[in-house]
């Protein structure tokens, strides 16, 4: 059986520095039915939404479209 300790308060402190230090957190708003489509075919195909729009941009920005 594996413990998982919990996560010190320091620690937190410190994952949320790091994040707001090399994270920017971009909005996107969009229709509703295109959201549920969104979120339906990364569930289907097993990625999360914030990777799935980041792979997409990256893909567009290569095709340099």
């Amino acid at each position: 059986m594996i413990i998982i300790s919990p996560v010190s308060d320091a620690k937190k402190r410190a994952n949320k520095k790091w994040t707001e230090k090399n994270y920017t957190q971009v909005k996107l708003s969009m229709p509703n039915e295109e959201a549920e489509t969104l979120d339906n075919y990364c569930k289907e195909k097993g990625h999360t939404k914030a990777g799935f729009i980041r792979q997409a941009i990256k893909d567009k920005m290569a095709r340099n479209e």
